[in-house]
This record gives structure tokens, sequence and C-alpha cells, in this order.
């Protein structure tokens, strides 16, 4: 063998070791990103969910310097993105806005085709927010009370509007039906703009969204909010009482924002998508225009998410015995 021929081996062999050893300039930590990043949204255009959504992808995308593309995929109650993301290559460029009905999904779903926790790896934890209970005007209820005696008086004729098995708007619902005992109809929409539409037409009676997706209508007049899901009132809508106070006492159920990417990600591109999310949460526009929401940012590690997480999916799946016979 020739010197030149062996100087060239001995360089090729060096070249392979090193980026098996994650000190090449080529690995993934010094690279990614190098495209655009695709944050698939189980949710519809224009909800809570997906205006915080876009909020963060737009905070992101200024962090990596790559266009953060948020792509909506509404249905099922979150099923149909989140399984689109589980199937996605595990490569860090696309990801999974997650919120409450991805841990909800663990405990009521049977058929899941995805799991909701080993399918993915945790990223970041973004916001924890309230839901608010409205209901059309033409109900001629103005408090809790008086939606549950109508309710009682009424059982099986009123509808609420959900979007699908397993979202925050339908177990939230569900939950009032078990403890004050009383009985109406889930019908489901893919997410909140249909949901109010159909609010507001008087094909549905009620339905609980954060208070983002609800707040102009309540202004108007066009829809009435009767309680906040959460122990403690909105900072959004601090005149509307929470289901506690309205006689549910023990009635606490919050959503909440994240991100996952497909199960084996790489972890330079977790680590820099948790930096990143991290940081948006110290921008004073983020700050402002979640609190539009009500919603609480939350900053944390990848790990710190995962033990959420799954406290989140065990208190549903606690939950799943008690509400279980009231879902249809």
């Amino acid at each position: 063998m020739s010197s030149s021929r062996a100087i060239a081996l001995m360089m090729l062999v060096s070249s392979s070791s090193a980026v098996a050893q994650g000190g090449s300039a080529s690995t993934p930590a010094a690279t990614w990103p190098d495209r655009p990043i695709r944050l698939i949204a189980p949710v519809s255009p224009g909800g809570g969910g997906d205006f915080s959504a876009r909020l963060l992808a737009k905070s992101l995308a200024a962090s990596l310097r790559q266009p953060v593309l948020v792509d909506n995929r509404p249905g099922g109650g979150g099923v149909l993105g989140t399984a689109l993301a589980a199937q996605a290559p595990a490569d860090g460029y696309t990801v999974l806005w997650v919120s409450g009905s991805h841990a909800i999904s663990a405990a009521f779903e049977r058929n899941l085709p995805y799991d909701p926790v080993k399918s993915f790896d945790p990223v970041a934890l973004f916001a924890k927010l309230p839901f608010i209970l409205v209901v059309s005007p033409s109900l001629n209820v103005s408090t809790l009370p008086e939606l549950i005696a109508r309710l009682r008086a009424n059982p099986g004729k009123l509808n609420y509007a959900s979007s699908g098995i397993g979202s925050i708007s339908h177990v939230g619902l569900e939950m009032l039906k078990l403890m004050a005992k009383v009985d109406m109809v889930n019908v489901n929409f893919k997410g909140a703009a249909p949901s109010i539409a159909a609010l507001l037409s008087g094909e549905v009676q009620m339905v609980m969204l954060g208070p983002l997706s609800v707040k102009p209508q309540i202004a108007s007049g066009r829809l009435r909010a009767l309680a906040v899901s959460t122990a403690k009132r909105s900072p959004a809508l601090p005149g509307v009482p929470t289901f506690a106070e309205s006689g549910v006492p023990g009635y606490d159920i919050a959503s909440w924002y994240g991100i996952v990417a497909p199960r084996g990600a790489p972890r330079a591109a977790i680590e820099r998508l948790n930096a990143a999310t991290n940081a948006a949460a110290d921008e004073p526009a983020v700050r402002e225009a979640l609190a539009e929401e009500g919603a609480e940012l939350v900053r944390g590690t990848p790990q710190a998410f995962d033990a959420f997480l799954r406290a989140q999916v065990a208190q549903f799946v606690a939950l799943r015995g008690k509400v279980d016979l009231q879902l249809r």
C-alpha cells in the first residue's frame, strides 16, 4: 500500500471514530436544526391551543433560526394528529404540541394507535391554564346552580360540545355529570372554533373551553360564563366563580401545553428545543399574550416534564373508575 493511500485510510478511520463518538462537526449536536421543523398541533385552527402553539412556534423559530411550521391535524380529541406524530421519523424535525387531553387519552381511550407516554420523548412543559364553562344566553341560566337545576329537570335533553372523547372539554363535563348527578349528551366537534359555532347556532347548549377561545363572545354578550374549572379563579376572567364556589366541591381540572417528540429523537434536538421553550417563557410578548388565557408559564427540564406527564396519566387513570360509566 502506498503511503498516500495509508494516510487517506487513517484519516477516514479517524473521521469515522470521531462521528461515532459525537466529536465531529457533522453530528446532530452541531448541525441541528439545518431545515424547517414541523410542529403538529392536533387542534383546529382558531382556538386557544392553536394560538398558543403558533405563539411558541414563532419564538422557537427565532431562537433556532429555522422556520417552525404549525401543522393543524384536529379530530378524535387529539388522537388523529398524535398518531401522525408517533409515526413520524425520530429525527427532531417533527414534534408534537400536546395538552391535557394527551394524558386523559391514556386513561379513557382503549385502543389508541400509540402509547401517550412510551411513544414519545418529553421535551418541555410550556404552560398550565384553566377552562371556562359557557352557555348560550338563550338557555336563560346565569349561574352554575341554575344550570344544574335545569339539567336535573331535563335529564338527557341538553347537549354539550366537546373536542372529542378524551379531550378536556369532554372529561370536564363528564366530571360535572358525575359530581352534580346530572345527565347531558356529548356532541363531538373538531376543536374549539366549530364547538363555539355549534353553541351559537343552538345545536348545543354549553361547552367548556379555554378563556382565549370564549372571551370575545363573553365580552359581546353572545355567550355567558358560568364557572372556571380550576381550584382558583382565573386572572383572565376574575369575575367568574369556580365550580367549587358554585356548589360542586372538589371539582378541579386544568389543561396544559407542552411539546413531545417521537421516541428516539436525538438528545441534542430535545435539549435545544427545551432551552428554546424555556427562553420563550421569559419573553414579555409571550407572557402578555398568554395572560389573556389565564395561563401560568412553566420552565423546566425534559425530565421534569416526564414526571409531570406520568403524574397526570395516573390522576386520570384513578378517575376513570369513577367516570367510565358516564362516557357515551
